[in-house]
């Protein structure tokens, strides 16, 4: 054999001091990761002193190759000399150091290199090949040869290497962070994140971040829609609790891949987007969730949106033109576009389409932020749809009793509001919303509007949709005014503000409803319903009626994971022209807030002590309390505290002490679940610090 011929005792792929180099000693110690276009270091260890067969080592070469078939003609394969004079920009490896038993070789990938799993062979005389061991190749963001280079390191840090994300819920005025375990360097992330990959076939595109976020965007899509059940209707006390748990995005990805770990519901399908931006961090490509509060989808790229309401103020089946979601949930990845015309580098918006029916790239976009932002309709597929979901409108229609259709005057639902995302290097909320749109009511705003307006009617006038238009009629203004966020089995006030601005006195029927809407602007149930009839004056005469919002007096419990939809409809009783005027607020429901409490310092292998407290403000006790703590790094395997109840008006106070054995910057989470609420989420972050050295 040839490794007898040589003498070649082993090959050192030094794993732990290379991926510490390189950025991924998180996955492992063991297994060497490298990150293409940077240099890293193996030892050849000889049984006999090198000088006996020198002659032989003059024409020794390396063999790098990956994917089940490899060929050089595919650049799944390169051969390459062990010399100082091989081409840098290709596969190159040179002797650093030598001994009389041992080389160390630095071997430097291309920073186009194709990624995956590899195997290195030592080849002598253009012949036979002895196997020196496996690694694997990762984007880098760290060279600048490399198509998703960042420029700044706290970029990096935060897009790349950072575990511990936030995803932001809830609604525009209510923002609600979600901790969230992207987990991308658990130890079976990077093999699952390659399975998605090897859907595809053409392993020589491997190295186009372009095609591999294509391709992973669609196979991610392709699983979820397999593996997302839906939610029964009816569950115990222990399914619900199994149902809303969304801790992190490895649980997910397994369930997905291997129909291993905790199921996802289709309440929850807005996962998708955390557990893409895993993967595509795992392999080395720049990533973030982003929210968009309110977000039109289905549209089809139309600047409209149809919703339908009943005279009771009740939403009333649903538009075939889109619907309006109250938040949207998207993953952005970084790199660079050169097929595309100059400009639209940076982020991309990965954009799946469930209902494509053409190729595995077909079935998903890749957009420009910079794109949707300036209208490029034509840039690439979905960019008309990206652009309706941040500024369409929505048309509210009346549902009468004759089942006739009657246009209101609705000018307080519109969408993209407002669109953030974790900022680097904090926990802080970041708008993000200039990147998307120019700001409101600016000339900019105004151009790109009229050119996509003009755009999609000369698409509609050839499929025969129109928007409509609004009759007109005597004015009737309506506004209204709640809270943002309302307690678990609290109440507030809101109140209704009717404007006539005509000289004539006006009878007006006004009809409030309250209903629970799923994130994705589904119903849920309808909960309340008032009708009311008032006499406003002439002349701009103000007529306001001041109401409580009470869970006391909904006819059921709004479900889990859901909002309250607050709806005003106020129509002209003694007129035929009057229009009837809308108005909209969504609600957030707010649960008891759990509070940690312990050192933001703590030592390595140090006992930790800690606390959580919850005030109970329900009316009613919250029994069957469980809380769960984990934190990786902190804590080895999940814990879990069951609790005894926690009466009306009182605070629980627990305690539980655990011992870090990771340096750095960690997340303890803790998770309550009871009989009223389930999933009830809050974190504190703690920097742990290496034990010092006796002196």
């Amino acid at each position: 054999m040839i490794s007898v011929a040589l003498g070649i005792k082993n090959c050192d792929f030094q794993a732990a001091k290379n991926n510490e180099e390189h950025y991924t000693k998180a996955i492992s110690s063991q297994h060497l990761f490298v990150r293409r276009g940077k240099p890293f270091t193996i030892i050849l260890h000889f049984q006999a002193p090198v000088h006996t067969f020198l002659s032989t080592l003059k024409k020794v070469a390396l063999i790098a190759q990956t994917g089940e078939q490899p060929s050089k003609a595919k650049k799944t394969q390169a051969t390459f000399p062990i010399s100082s004079m091989g081409d840098r920009k290709w596969w190159s490896a040179v002797v650093e150091d030598r001994d009389a038993h041992s080389w160390n070789i630095s071997v430097t990938t291309p920073t186009d290199a194709i990624i995956g799993h590899y195997s290195l062979l030592l080849q002598v005389l253009g012949k036979k090949s002895f196997p020196l061991g496996r690694f694997t190749v990762l984007f880098n963001p760290w060279a600048r040869e490399d198509a998703v280079f960042l420029e700044r390191e706290s970029q990096r840090t935060e897009y790349v290497l950072n575990q511990n994300g936030l995803i932001y819920l809830g609604t525009a005025d209510c923002i609600q962070e979600e901790p969230w375990d992207f987990g991308q360097f658990e130890v079976d992330v990077i093999d699952l994140s390659l399975h998605l990959l090897s859907m595809d076939k053409q392993v020589e595109e491997w190295g186009n971040p372009v095609h591999v976020a294509h391709i992973l965007g669609a196979s991610l899509r392709a699983f979820m829609e397999e593996r997302v059940l839906p939610t029964p209707q009816t569950h115990t006390i222990q399914e619900a609790a199994l149902l809303n748990k969304r801790r992190g995005s490895v649980p997910i990805l397994r369930q997905w891949l291997t129909g291993q770990g905790r199921p996802v519901y289709d309440g929850q399908a807005w996962v998708f987007a955390a557990v893409a931006c895993t993967v595509l961090r795992c392999l080395g490509i720049p990533a973030r969730v982003v929210t968009t509060f309110a977000s039109a989808q289905g549209t089809g790229g139309r600047l409209f949106v149809d919703e339908y309401y009943n005279e009771e103020g009740l939403q009333n089946g649903e538009g075939q033109r889109g619907r309006i979601w109250i938040f949207q949930t998207s993953t952005e990845c970084w790199m660079t576009r050169p097929a595309l015309p100059q400009g639209y580098d940076g982020w991309q918006i990965l954009h799946p389409n469930a209902h494509s029916g053409g190729g595995v790239l077909e079935s998903c976009d890749l957009v420009p932020v910079r794109a949707v932002k300036e209208g490029i309709l034509g840039l690439t597929p979905a960019v008309s749809d990206l652009f309706a979901s941040v500024n369409a409108s929505c048309v509210v229609w009346k549902c009468c009793e004759d089942d006739t259709l009657e246009l209101t005057n609705s000018n307080t639902k519109y969408v993209g509001n407002n669109i953030s995302t974790k900022s680097v290097g904090s926990d802080r909320c970041e708008d993000i919303t200039q990147n998307y749109k120019y700001p409101e009511g600016s000339f900019q705003e105004k151009e790109v509007l009229e050119r996509v307006q003009k755009e999609r009617m000369e698409h509609e006038k050839d499929s025969g949709i129109h928007p409509p238009r609004l009759k007109t009629a005597e004015p009737l203004y309506l506004f209204l005014e709640a809270p943002s966020s309302l307690c678990l089995g609290g109440n507030a006030q809101f109140s209704v503000m009717l404007v006539n601005p005509t000289d004539e006195e006006k009878a007006v029927e006004l009809a409030i409803g309250v209903q629970a809407m799923y994130y994705n602007g589904i119903l849920a149930a309808k909960l309340w319903k008032n009708k009311q009839f008032l006499t406003l004056g002439a002349n701009m005469v103000y007529e306001t009626t001041t109401n409580s919002l009470s869970f006391s007096c909904f006819e059921q419990s709004p479900p889990e994971n859901s909002f309250l939809r607050l709806t005003a409809i106020a129509t002209a009783t003694q007129s035929e022209s009057s229009l009837s005027c809308f108005a909209q607020e969504d609600i957030a429901i707010c649960r008891p807030r759990l509070v940690i409490e312990m050192p933001e310092t703590t030592e390595q292998y140090q006992l930790l002590k800690a606390s959580v407290s919850v005030h109970n403000f329900l009316d009613v006790p919250m029994q069957d309390c469980v809380i769960s703590i984990f934190g990786r790094g902190l804590i080895y395997r999940e814990k879990r505290y069951r609790l005894a109840s926690v009466w009306p008006r009182k605070t629980l106070y627990t305690q539980f002490q655990f011992t870090p054995t990771q340096v750095g910057p960690q997340r303890l989470t803790v998770e309550m679940d009871c009989d009223m609420f389930q999933n009830q989420t809050t974190y504190r972050n703690i920097t742990v610090k290496a034990p010092e050295l006796p002196a």
